[in-house]
């Protein structure tokens, strides 16, 4: 396990009370709006349109952090997400439901960035995807918890009952926050320039960081969209199994987290990357042959485990490629990335899934992380030091 100071175990705990209330609402959130009477080209536009208002606000919201603090950044975030699923929950129809959704999304504005340069500023050079990748296991602890919670919930007692549990839950996340005192929880002294992440010597890299970012999110998006819908329509599953459905694959994510990031700091960051994003579009070409949804659970949990075996190495390698005072801008650039794909896949998925197929989504998808594969390969890795 790697050493971690207080700011990090107090903001590991905070994460991890805002991943289990962000998994009651998103795993199954299409559903949601399909009992609220949508259709599939209607959630799509719903969950695009909440993207798009957050990606406009992204990279401001890096700068954003140097002026008002890491801490501050922070509650307004939690404070966000704390209150707005309160008023979704006595939404009765699905566009009540979008601007608040909207506006719900724009906490990750506030907290994404922040959450990812402390990490950075806290962790050794040599150690830092490993304590990336242990920073990231509140994610699938979460996805193994909340969305069979949330689809049992919503069986028994409906959406409602969900919505106030994650709002609780959210807000506990604060107390971890308020007794935040570290050095870099506060405002920074000098003034960083909004443009200084777009010179010329950092240009080429940070927009390649920006198009794989925009490719991999496009294809997360299609199938995190429509992967409900279709174990609902096509597998004819309720919800609690579909609940479970997403809590089986967390499983393999748990485990991969750590080792993703100690392979990252032995190995180096993009031959770990490359070695697990290889597989993906493997594992959707089968998807389009499979009609069990066993073994539909199988594909979609080796591709949740190789998302975490890489997703550590590429925020170290983001981390290393920039100096220090530039890497919270350097990070909403990246986030930036991942919310315009999140724009783009949700359309995507439901066109396909409405007008070609049900399964076609994901066979997209699958071409979508091909892209990917030579993107990483243009960024240049820093040399590693010998141990």
């Amino acid at each position: 396990m790697p050493r971690l100071n207080r700011d990090l175990w107090l903001l590991f705990a905070a994460s991890f009370a805002i991943v289990i209330s962000i998994q009651l609402i998103q795993p199954l959130f299409p559903l949601f709006l399909d009992s609220q009477g949508a259709s599939e080209m209607e959630i799509s536009l719903v969950i695009s349109m909440a993207s798009l208002a957050t990606t406009a606000l992204m990279i401001p919201g890096g700068f954003l952090m140097a002026r008002m603090g890491k801490k501050r950044m922070l509650l307004i975030g939690l404070l966000i997400w704390a209150t707005v699923p309160v008023f979704m929950a006595s939404a009765r129809d699905w566009r009540a439901v979008a601007p608040l959704y909207m506006v719900y999304n724009l906490a990750d504005v506030f907290v994404g960035p922040t959450r990812m340069a402390m990490i950075a500023e806290y962790a050794t050079p040599e150690s830092q995807a490993t304590v990336f990748g242990f920073m990231s296991m509140d994610w699938p602890v979460g996805g193994i918890v909340s969305p069979p919670l949330s689809g049992y919930l919503a069986e028994r007692s409906g959406w409602h009952l969900s919505f106030q549990v994650a709002a609780v839950v959210m807000a506990l996340g604060a107390v971890p926050i308020l007794m935040l005192k570290g050095k870099g929880v506060g405002k920074t002294e000098e003034t960083v320039s909004v443009s200084a992440i777009f010179r010329r010597e950092y240009l080429s890299t940070i927009l390649l960081f920006f198009a794989f970012a925009l490719v991999l999110s496009t294809g997360q998006s299609v199938v995190g969209t429509m992967l409900p819908l279709f174990l609902k329509n096509q597998m004819a599953l309720p919800l609690s199994s579909i609940g479970l459905f997403f809590s089986g694959s967390s499983v393999l994510s748990l485990l991969s987290q750590v080792p993703g990031g100690w392979l990252a700091d032995r190995y180096g960051r993009k031959r770990i990357i490359v070695a697990f994003l290889l597989p993906i579009p493997l594992i959707f070409g089968a998807w389009a042959m499979v009609n069990d949804w066993v073994v539909l659970l199988v594909l979609y949990s080796l591709f949740v485990g190789c998302l975490s075996m890489m997703g550590s190495a590429s925020l170290a390698l983001l981390s290393d490629s920039f100096p220090s005072e530039l890497t919270g801008a350097a990070f909403s650039v990246r986030m930036t990335g991942f919310r315009m794909g999140s724009i783009v896949g949700p359309l995507l998925g439901g066109y396909l899934y409405a007008f070609l197929s049900p399964k076609s989504p994901f066979i997209a998808a699958g071409l979508l992380f091909l892209v990917g594969i030579p993107l990483i390969y243009l960024i240049k890795e820093k040399p590693r030091q010998p141990d």
